[in-house]
C-alpha cells in the first residue's frame, strides 16, 4: 500500500486510501499494508496469490513482491505460489478464462486444505492441473 499510487491509476485513489507523501497518512498505510506485515521466520500456510499481468488498477508488481516476500520469510515447506494471468486486467473476462482461473484456485485450496471431492461420474473430465503458476 505504501507505493500503490506509483503504479497504474493508483494515484487517483489517494483521497480514499491516503498518500505516502504525508507522514500521518503513511503511518495509516503501513498499519494495514499486508506486505509490511510479512515477518521472517513465520510458518506461513500454503498461499496462492493471483494477479493479472496487464492490470492497470492493482499492478503486476504488487502480487510478485508479496509472493517473493512470503517465500523469503516462511519457515514452512508449504508452497507460496503466484498465478499470473496473461492478457487480463481488473475487469470481466471471457467465460473460459474465468472457469480456468476458478478451477486453479479451487484445486489449490482443495489440495492444501485436505478437501477430497466426491468421486466424479464417468462423463466428468478429470480436473486440469494448475499451469499458470510461478514460484517467483
Amino acid at each position: 500500500m505504501v507505493r500503490y499510487e506509483q503504479f497504474g491509476i493508483g494515484h487517483t485513489w489517494t483521497d480514499e486510501f491516503g498518500t505516502a507523501s504525508d507522514p500521518e497518512q503513511l503511518a495509516w498505510l503501513l498499519s494495514y499494508s499486508p506486505y509490511h506485515h510479512v515477518r521472517p521466520g513465520t510458518d506461513y500456510p500454503a498461499v496462492l496469490l493471483a494477479g493479472a499481468v496487464t492490470d492497470e488498477r492493482t499492478g503486476d508488481a504488487h502480487p510478485r513482491k508479496m509472493c517473493a516476500a512470503l517465500q523469503h520469510a516462511t519457515t514452512s515447506d508449504r508452497p507460496i505460489l503466484l498465478r499470473r494471468q496473461p492478457d487480463a486486467g481488473h475487469g470481466p473476462t471471457d467465460s473460459t478464462t474465468a472457469r480456468e482461473t476458478l478451477t486453479d484456485i479451487i484445486t489449490f485450496l482443495a489440495t492444501h486444505t485436505g478437501l477430497h471431492p466426491a468421486a466424479a461420474d464417468a462423463d466428468t473430465p478429470p480436473p486440469r492441473t494448475v499451469t499458470h503458476v510461478s514460484s517467483t
